[in-house]
């Protein structure tokens, strides 16, 4: 299997369009955007290669204060990311269990509207998280994936 290295180019205009223009330890967010969005229509599991051309003579304290930037700006993205998958996956494990219970229950009802009305419920909410689980995570999990290229990705400078 090859695999293969996706090439990033970002042309700056000037150095201070890395940064946020309200925080100079913040990567500008058109920016962030554009490297993931660079990603797009490429498989997760391809290398990244950043190259960033600027006007300006850049020292090797900016150049590494810029890689440093970047790459500490998708590690925080990532780890938000995985933040929220773990609190989803609680979420979507309780929800699960409470399916499973109501189903349970559902056995021990004798009036017939209640019945239904909890088995359609539990059914439901086990489904929820079978859908969740098998399209919404797939997504999460390609995103996180790239985040994670994307910080490893080697950066250089033209």
């Amino acid at each position: 299997m090859v695999i293969t290295m996706l090439k990033i180019n970002l042309n700056l205009k000037q150095v201070a369009d890395i940064y946020h223009p309200f925080n100079k330890k913040t990567l500008n967010p058109i920016l962030k955007n554009f490297i993931y969005e660079e990603c797009f229509g490429t498989k997760a599991k391809e290398k990244i290669e950043i190259h960033i051309s600027c006007p300006q003579e850049l020292t090797e304290n900016t150049k590494k204060e810029i890689s440093t930037l970047i790459k500490q700006n998708f590690k925080t993205e990532l780890n938000e990311e995985k933040i929220k998958n773990t609190l989803a996956n609680r979420f979507r494990n309780l929800i699960f269990f409470i399916g499973v219970l109501l189903i349970f229950f559902v056995y021990f009802i004798k009036t017939e509207f209640f019945h239904e009305f909890l088995l359609v419920l539990g059914w439901l909410a086990i489904w929820e998280t079978v859908y969740d689980f098998l399209f919404i995570e797939t997504k999460e999990r390609i995103k996180r994936k790239r985040y994670q290229k994307i910080y490893e990705s080697t950066i250089v400078f033209d």
